[in-house]
């Protein structure tokens, strides 16, 4: 595991992303708060592991803006508002549903909100992942998708979609399906810095 985070974080900073890989969250949690300047308006989309860190939380204590379309109570509206937000934050953190050792970025969507401003947008985003995210290429990036995270995440939502019966993705065309639009970071936008965080535990689907 060790050589696959070397390995990892090389090939990542060779396609000029900001690379850092972290032993534990609780460390990672704390590295990643002072990267947030207190000024910067922070959009987070979904993201099961940004969460389970709570980050969510942590902004909010200290006063930060938010955008964040998980917060209980929101209307449909208001929900929509909150994404909408998310595309012209300061600074946008979310998670991968992969990493290639290849360094690579690859993520799945069903709305947009999350793909859509880590390519253009807020000026800087952070991606945060655990080391289950790791796997060898794109198509291994892809399979963990359809095998394990779309399946566990619709499950999670109680939406009736059928890989939550297979557990495993059947191509459907459900109104509900959850995995709708791909994202593959080949190198980091031009405009957009973006900042990896590797986390030696597992985190998120």
């Amino acid at each position: 595991m060790k050589e696959k985070v070397e390995r990892t974080i090389r090939a990542l900073k060779r396609h000029r992303f900001e690379a850092k890989y972290v032993p534990d969250a609780e460390q990672a949690k704390r590295l990643i708060l002072s990267r947030i300047p207190l000024s910067a308006q922070v959009g987070i989309p979904g993201s099961k592991t940004v969460r389970e860190l709570g980050l969510d939380q942590a902004l909010r204590d200290r006063g930060q803006i938010t955008f964040d379309h998980w917060v209980p109570g929101l209307s449909a509206e208001e929900s929509l508002r909150e994404r909408k937000a998310q595309l012209t934050c300061d600074l946008l953190i979310t998670s991968a549903n992969a990493i290639t050792e290849q360094g690579e970025i690859f993520n799945m969507d069903g709305v947009g909100n999350r793909i859509a401003p880590t390519i253009f947008g807020p000026e800087k985003v952070i991606i945060i992942a655990g080391i289950n995210k790791l796997v060898p290429d794109l198509e291994s990036a892809r399979q963990r998708v359809r095998r394990i995270a779309a399946p566990k995440r619709a499950a999670e939502l109680k939406i009736k979609v059928p890989c939550v019966t297979t557990g495993e993705c059947n191509d459907c065309n459900s109104e509900a399906r959850v995995c709708r639009a791909e994202l593959v970071l080949l190198r980091a936008p031009s405009l957009t810095r973006i900042e990896v965080y590797l986390i030696g535990e597992d985190l998120g689907n």
